[in-house]
């Protein structure tokens, strides 16, 4: 977190956060830091399918067809976030963080990624190791901010 808030502080860049499985862990995290208003911008909690479509307006549809767990939902989450937030860069998360009670074949299965200016950059994250939600979560965040440090490289 420390370097990305360097970066961002180095760059004038602001960021906002879309997090449902995480349930804001990555606003929690970069809000531990000083004057963090200056760069984040806020996030949303959006846990529920029902926040996803109520609230950052995202089509029923998407979410019926691919379900809330998917790269088509993530992207969708990315897009209204940064429309609503006008942030420069959002970070988002979608998943089943163990253990969970859903198929056996979805356990530990993620999307995450972020936007950047116009354009959505998404993973599939998956892990199935058994660990502690808390870890899942950190192991996440930081992956989703590696790979938006790398790719500014």
């Amino acid at each position: 977190m420390r370097s990305l808030i360097k970066l961002l502080k180095k760059n004038n860049l602001t960021t906002s956060s879309c997090e449902s499985f995480t349930g804001g862990m990555f606003s929690s995290l970069i809000t531990n830091y000083k004057n963090s208003s200056k760069y984040f911008k806020g996030g949303f909690c959006c846990y529920s399918d029902n926040f996803k479509i109520e609230v950052l307006g995202i089509d029923e549809k998407i979410i019926k067809k691919y379900s809330a767990v998917s790269e088509q939902t993530l992207n969708q989450m990315l897009i209204k976030t940064q429309v609503l937030l006008k942030s420069d860069i959002v970070f988002g998360f979608t998943g089943y963080a163990p253990p969970t009670s859903v198929d056996e074949s979805l356990k530990g299965l993620s999307y995450i990624g972020f936007r950047y200016k116009d354009k959505n950059y998404i993973t599939k994250f998956c892990i199935t190791d058994n660990m502690s939600r808390k870890k899942y979560k950190l192991l996440a965040i930081n992956k989703v901010i590696n790979d938006f440090l790398i790719y500014l490289k």
